[in-house]
């Protein structure tokens, strides 16, 4: 027998080996997975730990096919003011990064990858009616580009639309505005430098809001009582606290620290 025809007959049969040891033998085709995996997947995805198809196809990677798949129909997320945006995105593992420890969440925010995303979207666009035209001008004026090639990766993240995603927790209740870039950054929400106002400011109602429960009953049965500020106390000497005077009560460490109290864990 000629030595390539033996060379050629090993390697068939070494293939076929792994090939019948891999399809008939189910513990060494999971030790194999486990091997090669990069690590284990979040706990909304540990089920799928052996079934590397489910989200990952042959020289691709992870598709948004196979996202899609299951995620699709989720229309608690798209029926979602700031998540609504995942009906037309067509991009997964951006933001989106598994095999980084059971405990921790499959999202990494990327702001440059939104910036990159509506940018492409540009291109796909068409202006054939007035909707589809509203949507073209406002991705224009998010990225301050009229086409792809006009994208700058230095100033995309900065240039985002911070209200069209953040308008349902502005913690500001408006007072400051819509333009958050002035104070606020993509990569760190705390504002660098930031000193709150002297403890002494009696204006803490200009950036704070009172709770719910401070425009109800709770407040004169128990929040009062809980800071020494019942009426018959200080109706005399200061007047009746009222639910603006948010220095009465508190401190400006942080709203648990009562006045003359400390720290009351509340609940």
């Amino acid at each position: 027998m000629k030595k390539p025809t033996l060379w050629f007959l090993l390697i068939t049969a070494a293939v076929a080996a792994a090939w019948i040891s891999v399809d008939r033998f189910k513990p060494a085709s999971t030790a194999l997975k486990t091997f090669v995996s990069p690590g284990p997947l979040s706990s909304a995805h540990a089920s799928l730990a052996n079934r590397c198809e489910s989200c990952h196809e042959a020289n691709l990677g992870v598709t948004v096919a196979k996202c899609t798949a299951c995620h699709a129909n989720n229309e608690r997320l798209l029926g979602r003011q700031p998540t609504a945006f995942h009906a037309n995105i067509q991009e997964c593992s951006t933001c989106h990064i598994e095999h980084q420890g059971l405990s921790i969440r499959p999202v990494v925010m990327d702001h440059l990858a939104l910036a990159k995303i509506g940018a492409r979207t540009l291109v796909r666009a068409s202006r054939t009616d007035d909707a589809s035209s509203a949507t073209v001008k406002s991705l224009e004026t998010w990225l301050h580009v009229k086409n792809l090639n006009q994208l700058d990766e230095q100033s995309a993240g900065p240039a985002l639309n911070c209200v069209g995603c953040h308008s349902t927790k502005d913690r500001h209740l408006g007072l400051f505005g819509k333009e958050c870039a002035q104070c606020h950054t993509t990569t760190k929400w705390s504002i660098a430098g930031y000193q709150h106002p002297s403890p002494n400011s009696t204006t803490c109602a200009e950036c704070h809001q009172a709770p719910p429960s401070h425009y109800m009953m709770h407040f004169d049965m128990i929040s009062k009582k809980i800071a020494g500020q019942e009426d018959a106390k200080v109706g005399g000497c200061c007047g009746v606290v009222q639910v603006r005077q948010c220095y009465r009560c508190h401190q400006t460490t942080v709203w648990n620290d009562i006045r003359g109290v400390g720290y009351y864990k509340h609940h």
